[in-house]
């Protein structure tokens, strides 16, 4: 089999960390085998892993500027001598491909999971630099492949658009059922400023009619929100569940998904809300407009109260026909965001790439 070592900051529950979990966990049946190696801690996935019989090696950042990590990773692929290299989030990316070149592996992969606007020049220019190193880039979506390509100046022939995959095994339908007299709503997503709760506390503070909200994720701003709840006078009428395992159950309870963020490389919270047929109040984000139409979902612009309110109302008043745009998108959500399609496109490229690094992988 076909040694692939990922390399990624830790296993906590979040996206990008979420897609190492799934593509390690399923490719050996494609002819794989795989590890995974964190560079900043482990996490809630790692158990996931273990149960998959997928070995984790934790390598702690260290040294000035990392070099020790970078030295540590290096003797890692010597020792385990990976056919491939697959690094992922932006320290892991520059360490792994780094210490990946040093060590000569054939194949050396990297997967952007988002458009980064908060990147400044050294970001930027450590990425285009490294792209000279790197075999094939991985975008999950074509808006995240258009910023590779403007900003840090990949070259379209190294980028490869694989969209995020969701388990529809583990989607739990809602149905076609009506809201409830005191409609549930629900976001899920890290507290961090990119998902800008903000705006969706404001906004609902303008909705006079009843309803509740929960919050499901963790992260640094949970302090700040709930202060903003507070002042808001919100606070009784919001759940903070944190991390949670629970969502697909948590989604298919809720009557309305509401997703407010500024930015987003391919928006998985929001296409797992989408193939559950929850009704869906979302930031007009160009990566959701690949996967769903103008009218499968409303769409206010990221960052507008008063729009935000105005969406979260006309859903509120007219239940029906959110619960009937939101089924009607299924079908098609499922056919854009299914893992096994995922999984098989990464064991294509890879293949593809072995080849060219003159080596054959069979299967």
């Amino acid at each position: 089999m076909t040694n692939v070592i990922f390399v990624t900051h830790s296993l906590e529950m979040a996206g990008a960390e979420r897609l190492v979990v799934e593509l390690a966990s399923r490719l050996p049946a494609k002819g794989f085998e795989t590890s995974v190696v964190t560079v900043l801690s482990g996490g809630a996935l790692e158990h996931l892993l273990a149960e998959g019989d997928v070995r984790v090696f934790a390598i702690p950042r260290r040294g000035f500027f990392g070099l020790a990590t970078i030295c540590a990773l290096y003797r890692a692929f010597r020792a385990e001598r990976p056919e491939i290299v697959h690094t992922h989030l932006f320290l892991a990316d520059t360490w792994g491909r780094l210490a990946a070149w040093l060590a000569r592996v054939p194949v050396i992969v990297s997967t952007e999971h988002n458009v980064n606007p908060t990147y400044g020049f050294f970001h930027r220019l450590t990425n285009a630099l490294l792209s000279f190193l790197t075999d094939a880039h991985i975008a999950v979506s074509g808006d995240v492949k258009a910023e590779l390509h403007r900003v840090e100046g990949v070259s379209l022939k190294k980028i490869r658009v694989i969209l995020n995959g969701i388990d529809l095994g583990r989607v739990v339908p809602r149905g076609t059922r009506p809201f409830r007299d005191v409609p549930r709503l629900i976001t899920v997503g890290r507290l961090h400023p990119q998902k800008d709760h903000a705006t969706l506390l404001k906004a609902l503070a303008l909705i006079k009619r009843p309803w509740r909200l929960q919050i499901v994720g963790v992260g640094p701003l949970e302090g700040e929100l709930r202060a903003l709840a507070e002042r808001l006078h919100l606070s009784s009428r919001i759940e903070w569940l944190g991390a949670r395992e629970d969502v697909p159950e948590l989604l298919a309870a809720s009557d309305a998904f509401c997703f407010p963020s500024r930015y987003e490389g391919f928006g998985l919270a929001a296409v797992e809300a989408a193939a559950a047929g929850v009704p869906m109040i979302a930031s007009d984000l160009p990566p959701l407009r690949e996967i769903l139409a103008g009218d499968d979902a409303l769409f206010p612009p990221s960052g507008d109260v008063s729009a935000w309110a105005d969406a979260i109302r006309r859903t509120l008043d007219d239940p029906t026909a959110a619960v009937l745009r939101a089924n009607r998108a299924v079908p098609k959500v499922a056919a854009a965001a299914s893992l096994d399609r995922m999984v098989e496109q990464h064991a294509k490229l890879y293949r593809e790439l072995l080849k060219k690094a003159g080596r054959r992988v069979g299967r």
